[in-house]
């Protein structure tokens, strides 16, 4: 596949959204044909149970530039990137979400950003049209985020962001850590930037997130930490772990030995047992949890097998 063949390639992951993606569609063909690049438009149906599916296909049969890939269950939006990611033909990839919340109007804007030597350009929904709940766990979670891998991106979640095909080729997505690319991007020495976009409340269906999202992202940031940190120095992650945790065992030990030698009974006490248990237990659950994180990782795995069907796709 010559990936060199287009200018531009736009991945849409969708799922249940067959009331946007008519219009979806014409703006987004209103936008690219208005700045003159060739073009494609990659849909990613993530396993939909309404008539998204015969809406693409509906589209496809009316534009060549609409392919689409059809996944057989729901397999989440890291899936559907990197699906779209792989099969894409454009020098610059831009995602957006299938929702209308994100305006195809600022693709521009993006692209502009581009030129000044940005890798990755990701939008700041500065003003979000979401209710007062998801806005502010939406913060909470891009003030962690930031604070621990240290980037300075305010938005982690916005689905619209622009790449330069390199740095989609280095991405090995999984879980949740879709939302964790401008980290993953700069650890591996790209340049990313961030530029304000409009943001619009949702207008059909509901929000395909709950509070269960909440639990997964944070599992995945302890992820992210460990790749963009430790991948490389595991010891200081793991040193520094069992250094706290025999730190506050002997702290536990030394305050029963001198209740000891002062004449008292402690077999009895449970403070004995934690003081020895703590470092085992302790250092045992983080170190094998996200050693199978890492090894999660470094397996490269083909996930053809989720693809039932493509359409226009070579």
């Amino acid at each position: 596949m010559n990936h060199n063949a287009l200018d531009l390639s736009i991945v849409v992951p969708c799922y249940n959204e067959e009331h946007s993606l008519r219009e979806l569609y014409e703006r987004l063909s209103a936008v690219l044909q208005s700045i003159a690049r060739e073009y494609e438009l990659i849909f990613i149906d993530d396993g939909s149970t309404d008539y998204s599916l015969d809406i693409l296909q509906d589209l496809h049969q009316n534009d060549s530039r609409v392919k689409i890939i059809h996944f057989r269950k729901n397999f989440g939006k890291a899936q559907a990137l990197s699906q779209g990611f792989k099969h894409s033909r454009g020098k610059t990839i831009v995602t957006i979400d299938a929702d209308l919340q994100d305006f195809p109007e600022e693709i521009p804007n993006l692209l502009a950003w581009m030129e000044e030597g940005f890798d990755l350009v990701s939008g700041w929904k500065r003003r979000r049209e979401d209710p007062f709940g998801k806005r502010i766990a939406s913060r909470i979670f891009n003030f962690f985020t930031s604070w621990f891998t240290g980037v300075k991106i305010h938005d982690f979640n916005c689905g619209l962001k622009a790449y330069r095909r390199e740095v989609t080729e280095e991405m090995d997505l999984y879980g949740e850590l879709y939302r964790f690319i401008p980290a993953l991007a700069l650890w591996k020495g790209f340049r990313a930037g961030e530029v304000v976009v409009k943001h619009g409340p949702r207008r059909y269906g509901k929000s395909k997130y709950g509070i269960e999202r909440l639990i997964r992202g944070f599992f995945d940031l302890l992820t992210v930490i460990m790749l963009t940190k430790y991948t490389q120095k595991p010891l200081h992650f793991f040193g520094s772990m069992g250094i706290l945790l025999s730190f506050m065992g002997f702290c536990i030990d030394a305050y029963l030995a001198i209740v000891w030698f002062s004449g008292a009974y402690i077999g009895n006490r449970p403070l004995l047992m934690l003081g020895t248990l703590l470092i085992i237990l302790g250092i045992q659950f983080v170190f094998f949890g996200l050693l199978g994180e890492l090894i999660v990782f470094s397996s490269k795995k083909d996930n053809d097998h989720i693809v039932k069907d493509k359409y226009g796709i070579e």
